[in-house]
């Protein structure tokens, strides 16, 4: 027999040793799962650290201590040999998991698990000794699998002991671990509706660009609702909704975990912070962050308390008449500009009244136009209140809502084509209710200019707007307000100065035809609505809610001609029953398509010349900007025609395309149009509630935001800068 080289022995002892430290791999649908240790052996009277190592499938998650709004835990039983104990489970940092607007603390692709096994100092040294853990998960994607493994593994205990396989991995996690860094000081308040955490850094240390994450481990604080956070110098303070489940009394301790997408310490190794706290007063954290010279005095208290430039009464009032400004400009905005036809035709109309009626005309138009933003305003806040991450132009982006208002509006456009008449059975009712009549109608004109001006983000209305989602409901009604009165101003002026309306024709023939003309305004209109509907429910979505706008056509038309006062009762009365189901069977259809969802397409450029714009997600940016990308992220909707001609004139130059590919810059596209809460929070994070938001995210956390309005030398010199 051929004797075997001592180099095939020492391999086979070490593959020997080498299989010991590792248990055998459990496969479980959607996880593996396997026990690992950090050194060879068990050592007695130190420290002894094992692994669960659970690998999950691409997509597919487990969850953190706090699962968040939904999720299990992952939970590890122990049979140990008598006289060995195990610690408690040492979770990692974990991941922030937004799904149809619920979030989990959560892990996705592989993670390890720690335990730390005592072993007591007498321990003698052995042979192998077999540790045993059942581990219970539960395993989400779309849906969720609970699951379970039996996991074995055998050490031997020694006095000494070398790295295991697994080390530099189970070390790697003991750093993705929240670290306690005694540089770092936190204080944390409890405003009754929320907590507010504020970190002060070490000396010499800025938080400003810094995006921090607090994952609560005592699972007080609600994952989903909106957070606020404002960065000034040395100090960050983080405002969070509390859940219901927080108790009113009996809080000794805030615990939880505290990410940062930089490193909290100077050698780069931990990006978790551990929160243990007791609860301090308002007033001992001011003055805490005073003596220790942070920038900001200012403690956030959740819904009274603002984290912006709002903060003080000079910034309130500059957004105010930023608010004003940008609802004045609103009015230039092809959104509007039917409307205001419309309200112009009623002034030429008016013009030879009573100056004391087209007075109350205007006042009665401003009223529509304010009610209209206090309706959206209660909405919006209520929403926000509740969770929900929402913006400006949030109704529009409700299939059933656009429905809905391109019914309203093409009627509208029949009512001005001469299909039917609004109101012709009052005529001979006597003027008082005439007039009345004349006063609804500039208050509807009022709500349709508010409903159709939404849509459009104009300049110096982003900054307003995009900090009503952390002012208080006071602050919040008073910029909805401020932006009300800018969008009713030029029409108050128009009826409190009767020098305009001398100069306008006075009324005539030629007014029916001027009437007629801007059914087409409105028409178009429609139009674009169709556009964004189609683009929210796909192209059969589109033909339905066509298909029913020419079926509620046909109930105006017979309407019209058939249940007008110059017909009998008895041929009204028929007309009235053939139009009501044909108009109730167009919204029908209409309802029916907006549950439609659009056809999944894979979104390129319009084409080969064209920026290639792909998808947006957290993710892509991340993994570009690390990877020494500059990204640029274009957040747009369909239904927002500011949007539209930033595509064609900025996008659109040959410039720009040029720079884009010569310079590697990657494009992203946030659409908008459908409710997405991803989009939401980041848009939020820039203090903006509205499209169209231009970011550019560089290496080294230099984001630059654009304004709402581009050209081409705008988008190149912001490119440039960095």
């Amino acid at each position: 027999m051929k004797r075997i080289p001592i180099s095939i022995l020492a391999l086979l002892a070490l593959f020997s040793l080498g299989s010991s430290l590792s248990g055998q791999e459990v496969v479980t649908e959607h996880v593996t799962l396997e026990l690992v240790a950090e050194n060879n052996a068990l050592i007695p009277g130190q420290k002894n650290t094992v692994a669960v190592r659970l690998k999950m499938d691409d997509h597919w998650h487990t969850y953190w201590a706090n699962p968040g709004d939904s999720g299990l835990p992952t939970e590890i039983a122990w049979t140990l040999p008598e006289g060995i104990t195990a610690g408690p489970i040492q979770w990692p940092a974990p991941q922030w998991i937004d799904y149809f607007e619920m979030v989990s603390y959560a892990y996705e692709g592989e993670v390890f698990l720690l335990v730390d096994l005592e072993v007591p100092g007498g321990f003698e040294a052995t042979g192998q000794v077999d540790l045993a853990a059942r581990v219970d998960f539960l395993v989400c994607k779309e849906a969720c699998i609970p699951g379970g493994a039996d996991l074995t593994l055998s050490l031997p205990i020694s006095a000494e002991a070398s790295a295991g396989p697994d080390q530099s991995r189970i070390q790697t996690t003991r750093k993705q671990s929240p670290a306690e860094l005694p540089d770092w000081e936190m204080r944390v308040v409890d405003n009754g509706e929320s907590f507010a955490l504020s970190v002060l850094a070490p000396e010499g240390q800025s938080l400003d660009g810094r995006e921090v994450t607090y994952f609560s481990l005592d699972g007080w604080i609600a994952p989903s609702k909106p957070r606020t956070s404002l960065a000034e110098g040395r100090v960050l303070t983080i405002v969070m909704p509390k859940t219901e489940y927080a108790p009113e009394e009996g809080k000794d301790q805030f615990q939880g975990v505290l990410v940062s997408d930089k490193p909290w310490d100077a050698a780069g190794d931990y990006q978790a912070l551990a929160v243990s706290l007791t609860y301090s007063a308002n007033e001992e954290v001011a003055s805490w962050l005073a003596s220790a010279g942070g920038g900001n005095t200012r403690i956030l208290t959740g819904s009274n308390s603002d984290a912006s430039s709002a903060g003080t009464s000079k910034g309130f009032i500059t957004l105010l008449l930023f608010a004003v400004t940008g609802g004045l400009l609103l009015n230039l905005m092809p959104c509007v500009f039917p409307v205001l036809s419309i309200k112009v035709l009623g002034f030429v109309q008016q013009a030879g009244e009573d100056k004391s009626k087209v007075k109350i005309h205007g006042m009665v138009f401003t009223g529509g136009v304010i009610v209209s933003f206090w309706v959206l305003a209660g909405i919006f806040l209520a929403l926000r209140s509740a969770g929900q991450e929402i913006g400006w132009g949030f109704h529009l982006q409700a299939p059933g809502f656009v429905a809905v208002l391109t019914s309203i509006i093409f009627l509208f456009g029949l009512n001005l084509s001469g299909v039917f008449e609004i109101g012709e059975s009052l005529t001979g009712a006597g003027s008082d209710l005439q007039g009345k009549s004349g006063y609804s109608g500039s208050f509807f004109s009022g709500v349709l200019a508010t409903l159709v001006a939404t849509p459009c983000t104009a300049p110096f209305m982003g900054t307003a707007v995009g900090v009503i989602a952390t002012l208080s409901a006071v602050k919040s009604m008073a910029i909805f307000t401020a932006l009300a009165i800018g969008v009713a101003l030029p029409y108050l002026i128009l009826s409190f100065f009767p020098a305009f309306l001398n100069a306008m024709p006075r009324p005539g023939a030629w007014m029916e035809t001027f009437k007629k003309a801007l059914a087409f305004l409105l028409y178009g209109t429609v139009v674009w609505l169709a556009w964004v509907f189609g683009n929210q429910v796909g192209v059969n979505g589109m033909g339905a809610l066509l298909m029913g706008l020419v079926i509620m056509g046909i109930a105006a038309w017979v309407w019209g001609y058939w249940g007008s006062l110059a017909k009998r009762k008895s041929v009204r009365t028929i007309a009235f029953v053939v139009a009501l189901p044909l108009l109730c069977a167009g919204g029908y259809l209409q309802y029916w398509a907006s549950g439609l969802e659009p056809p999944q397409i894979a979104m390129s450029s319009e084409k080969s010349d064209a920026i290639n714009w792909q998808a947006y997600s957290p993710e892509t940016v991340s993994a570009m900007v690390a990877d020494g990308k500059t990204v640029y992220v274009d957040f747009t909707a369909t239904w927002c025609l500011t949007c539209q001609v930033n595509k064609k004139v900025a996008f659109g130059s040959d410039e720009v395309i040029q720079y884009f590919k010569e310079n590697d810059i990657v494009a992203l596209k946030g659409d908008w149009t459908r409710r997405d809460p991803v989009i939401s929070r980041e848009l939020q994070r820039f203090k903006r509630n509205g499209v169209p938001t231009n970011i550019i995210y560089r290496p080294g956390g230099e984001d630059t935001l654009l304004p709402e309005v581009l050209t081409p030398g705008i988008v190149l010199d912001a490119l440039r800068e960095g």
